[in-house]
């Protein structure tokens, strides 16, 4: 039974790819390198290591990827107050039935968390959301399932029990990796995005509502079984992450 819906943020929750393409796009023009949104597209929904180290090795920039992922976030943070951009069409609806419905609510972004907390003020979704998990608090981004693992291990639910929304390849990847069932979100700007792999797709956040009752059922999991929920998706991350390092 679903207990839980962890949602992406960029593209997801506000249309705001479009500020990180302008972002991108300028960094790369101040090296004299006139590219389109073409180039960066492939790594939407990924870490900022990835891109960037893409693009230095790509076009022989003289410049750290560190000092290149600080300049991207300050600029996308800098300029998100004025970027005119609002939330998804269906969000609050959506929201409003997951709070009326005692399901919990999550992010789990490939974001900075300077920017994940711009947003979250930017759209007023700390009456929401329970928290988040960003690109700092994982040692592998999407489309390895860890970041996902991690947002279910802090809402104390079993990965089995949410519902992710995602509108990226590496997204939904990542999320049907750590075994959520997925909903991948037909956002018109996430051009090029492989959603195939997702359970159900939708064109409206709103429709998520329809899917969720199909899922749900009207008694919740008493509190021993919730902790128990909470032991075992730790001790999963955990292993992940071992297997990793040995």
């Amino acid at each position: 039974m679903i207990r839980a819906v962890i949602f992406d943020m960029d593209g997801v929750l506000l249309d705001s790819e479009p500020l990180h393409d302008k972002v991108n796009l300028e960094i790369l023009r101040s090296f004299g390198i006139n590219a389109d949104k073409t180039v960066t597209n492939p790594y939407v929904g990924r870490t900022s290591e990835a891109l960037w180290d893409a693009m230095i090795r790509r076009f022989s920039i003289p410049e750290k990827t560190e000092v290149l992922i600080e300049r991207q976030w300050e600029m996308v943070v800098r300029d998100l107050p004025i970027s005119g951009i609002a939330e998804s069409e269906g969000l609050t609806e959506l929201l409003d039935y997951i709070e009326r419905n005692g399901l919990r609510a999550s992010v789990a972004s490939s974001s900075r968390i300077c920017f994940i907390d711009a947003v979250f003020d930017h759209l007023d979704l700390r009456k929401y959301m329970e928290g988040y998990t960003g690109a700092e608090e994982i040692g592998v981004g999407k489309p390895a399932p860890d970041i996902y693992l991690k947002a279910a291990e802090k809402l104390g639910v079993l990965p089995e029990q949410c519902l992710a929304v995602e509108d990226s390849t590496a997204g939904v990847l990542s999320a049907k990796a750590a075994g959520m069932f997925t909903v991948g979100y037909l956002n018109p700007t996430s051009e090029g995005q492989d959603l195939s792999k997702a359970d159900r797709k939708v064109k409206l956040l709103a429709e998520i509502i329809d899917i969720l009752d199909e899922l749900t059922g009207t008694s919740f999991e008493s509190e021993s079984e919730n902790r128990l929920s909470h032991e075992k998706t730790g001790e999963k991350s955990r292993k992940i992450e071992k297997n990793r390092k040995s």
